[in-house]
């Protein structure tokens, strides 16, 4: 859904003075929320590959520190 850019520009013109600027506070959040979304999926991690986890090795806690109770 596509507006119309003029449609806009007359709806803004019949607003009062602090309406407008609400709208282009608005605006600016919309802006700004593009931004950080553009600079989230432009984070580009290097990711290792080690390969498989060998058949006996545990992740469960009380293997990887100890068991006294902590």
């Amino acid at each position: 859904m596509h507006a119309d850019p003029m449609s806009l520009v007359e709806k803004l013109r019949e607003l009062p003075p602090e309406r407008i600027l609400e709208v282009e506070d608005f605006i600016d959040f919309l802006r700004s929320r593009a931004g950080r979304r553009a600079q989230r999926a432009s984070l580009d991690f290097p990711v290792d590959h080690v390969g498989r986890w060998p058949e006996h090795m545990s992740l469960r806690r009380e293997h990887l520190y100890g068991d006294d109770g902590r």
